[in-house]
């Protein structure tokens, strides 16, 4: 009888420890067997913030000519920028690298104080692999979405390239030597932001399309490298709503075609860019949008496939020596639409950046900037912005950042533009002067 009972007290204390190591081991697991390296973890992004005023004492509003899509930047920002992307890597046994990648954004006037709203956006979630073919290590592959092969003139914030959106495929595969290979199926990110993070102009519409993109690069010409871009876009058709009215898009089916020259040199770069693109792909991005200078007439159906867009760009980055920095830009750009009314748009560029560094961290950088447009049927006009900006950051290199800057900018444009350009500080004027203090980095 005390054998029986002793057994039975033995195999109760047995079970009670087995069920709270088991209750320990489910308590550990998350910490265990699911645990991430936090090495892994990468944070990195982009901001600029920073307030202003008018020459009149009043809200700051930008210089930016009618029909251009971009305006020369230096001094010439109402808004706080934030975009903060989150990566996780990690490398496995067979050395693969896979990142998980989430970045987030958001935009809030700093001028207008009936606008403090905040545009928020998830702009990047993908996931990337690369090293999983072994013969062809630098090869990666990628699904979600993704900024996806976007160039930028820094100057004027102007994504000439940016073919970011939803997808899939592959980028970096090496033929021969050293040339390389990208192809990518995208859908169209439909975002309240745009490339630039400003917020899309109400009723501009901007439209899903889908595109196959092919990209051949790093081809080394002896004089630099070159690159060509080929993509095939279809756009099915949509219905919008707009203020003046319900707005008809047709359908169609366009190609484009690009080439890149880039030649690095001590103390900067040259990137050229030739571009060409007609209907569905005539923008270089993989969302369909309102060409510049387009008029929107209700009922009237815009026809898709009279779009098309030829632009040469030149943008320069060079820093000479400790004393001296420029960033340059020359472009011409003509769009076409072919809907009743103006049919074409042609917009000239021109502008520099000097920097003169008085020492490492003190530093005196200039803009002067030039656009022209050219509307068929309309009138035609002239924006120049001058800004002056004295600067403190790291290093004596035109593009060392964070950045704390004060800046004084003066505007002068065209007549025909009087009520056009920042019309809500000098709405009968065709000149203006702001002035105000920001910061901009990256990280």
């Amino acid at each position: 009888m005390c054998n029986y009972f002793h057994r039975d007290i033995t195999e109760a204390v047995t079970r009670r420890k087995k069920l709270a190591s088991g209750i320990l081991f489910l308590l550990l697991a998350p910490a265990t067997l699911f645990s991430q390296d936090t090495t892994g973890f990468g944070f990195f992004g982009y901001m600029r913030s920073g307030f202003g005023i008018d020459g009149k004492g009043g809200p700051l509003d930008v210089f930016q000519a009618p029909g251009s899509e971009a305006k020369y930047r230096l001094g010439n920002e109402a808004e706080a920028y934030v975009e903060a992307l989150f990566r996780y890597a990690f490398e496995d046994e067979g050395k693969a690298l896979f990142e998980t990648n989430l970045r987030v954004a958001f935009v809030t006037p700093t001028s207008k104080s009936n606008q403090f709203t905040t545009t928020t956006s998830v702009r990047e979630a993908y996931v990337k692999a690369t090293g999983v073919v072994q013969k062809k290590p630098s090869m990666a592959f990628w699904a979600g979405q993704r900024f996806y092969d976007r160039y930028d003139v820094h100057m004027v914030d102007y994504f000439y390239r940016d073919m970011s959106g939803f997808g899939g495929g592959f980028e970096d595969l090496v033929i021969g030597r050293q040339v390389k290979l990208s192809l990518a199926f995208l859908g169209g990110s439909i975002d309240e932001l745009a490339s630039n993070g400003s917020v899309q102009p109400v009723n501009e519409f901007v439209l899903n399309k889908t595109t196959f993109d092919l990209s051949l690069y790093h081809i080394n010409i002896g004089f630099g490298r070159i690159g060509i871009n080929l993509a095939l876009s279809n756009f099915t058709g949509d219905s919008i709503v707009t203020t003046a009215g319900s707005l008809r898009v047709g359908s169609n089916t366009g190609w484009s075609a690009g080439m890149f020259h880039e030649l690095d040199f001590k103390g900067g770069r040259n990137r050229l860019n030739i571009f060409y693109g007609t209907g569905a792909a005539e923008n270089y991005k993989a969302v369909i949008t309102q060409p510049a200078g387009l008029e929107i007439i209700p009922g009237v159906p815009v026809d898709v496939s009279g779009f098309s867009r030829f632009r040469i760009l030149n943008d320069l980055q060079l820093d000479l020596g400790p004393y001296f920095s420029l960033l340059g830009l020359l472009m011409y750009q003509r769009l076409g639409n072919q809907q009743p009314g103006p049919g074409h748009l042609d917009w000239v560029s021109a502008g520099f950046r000097p920097a003169f560094h008085l020492n490492r961290y003190f530093s005196l950088v200039g803009e002067a900037g030039l656009d022209f447009t050219s509307n068929e049927g309309m009138e035609n006009g002239m924006l120049v912005k001058v800004t002056v900006a004295p600067q403190i950051s790291p290093l004596n290199k035109i593009l060392s950042r964070p950045a704390i800057r004060a800046y004084f900018t003066y505007a002068q444009w065209s007549d025909s533009w009087i009520g056009q350009v920042a019309a809500g500080s000098f709405p009968d004027q065709s000149h203006g002067f702001s002035a105000g203090i920001q910061m901009e980095t990256w990280w």
